[in-house]
């Protein structure tokens, strides 16, 4: 009769941690703020020294740019944050993105991504959430 209880106390327990785990926000499976911080970082300097976009930043407040897309990707994420910038088209009006601009970034925040580890299946499934954004950057 122990061993019952005990075996189904420990079943019980990896059943709540198990969904406990499927329940965590995209944001905590990525690491939280400490690594979508980190990640943001990485991607600014490898924006900044990426020829294929790199002008499009160059009057551009880092620090600002920085904090606002962290909370964006953050509340995408399904993190606490709160994003209180310009709407994407707003933001975006006298840059006059392209194609291959857009694509840029998105690869470059790929590259930020696994240069702090996240795993590929997480990258993607926030990417899944940006693409949408395409049609109100690019011009």
């Amino acid at each position: 009769m122990k061993n019952t209880i005990r075996t189904f106390a420990i079943a019980t327990l990896l059943a709540v941690s198990a969904g406990a785990h499927a329940e965590d926000s995209l944001f905590q499976q990525m690491g939280g703020e400490s690594k979508l911080r980190a990640t943001v970082d990485k991607l600014v300097e490898i924006m900044l020294v990426d020829e294929r976009i790199n002008f499009t930043f160059a009057e551009t407040d880092l620090n600002k740019f920085k904090g606002l897309l962290y909370d964006q990707l953050c509340e995408l994420s399904g993190g606490p944050c709160k994003y209180k910038g310009r709407d994407m088209v707003e933001a975006h009006k006298k840059i006059n993105s392209t194609n291959e601009q857009f694509n840029a970034l998105a690869e470059d925040l790929y590259k930020a991504f696994d240069a702090e580890g996240v795993p590929y299946r997480l990258q993607n499934r926030l990417m899944a959430m940006l693409a949408p954004m395409q049609p109100q950057i690019v011009k």
